[in-house]
């Protein structure tokens, strides 16, 4: 999907990253703020972050950078039609 939108994606788990990982510890991605636009990144399906995910996401958010967090579970979070009439009248938008 991001790549769909014009930015080239760095998979931690890649093999390049694995092998940097090895080498340098967490101080391999220490780097990443600096040279990627931003960071995307999916929870586990019931919401939570990873430590070390976090720890990526706080690099970017202390050097400014933009975070985006991709859908994790879309499919069980769609509603029907009805659903969503009941939970727009509940909020008073119908």
């Amino acid at each position: 999907m991001l790549e769909k939108l014009g930015f080239e994606v760095v998979n931690p788990n890649s093999g390049e990253c694995s092998e940097g990982y090895k080498r340098g510890g967490m101080d391999y991605f220490k780097r990443f703020p600096q040279e990627c636009e931003l960071i995307a990144f999916r929870s586990f399906p019931y919401g939570r972050i990873p430590a070390e995910i976090a720890k990526e996401i706080k690099m970017f958010q202390d050097a400014g950078r933009p975070i985006i967090e991709l859908p994790s579970g879309l499919i069980k979070r769609i509603i029907s039609v009805e659903e969503t009439r009941e939970y727009l009248t509940e909020i008073g938008n119908r």
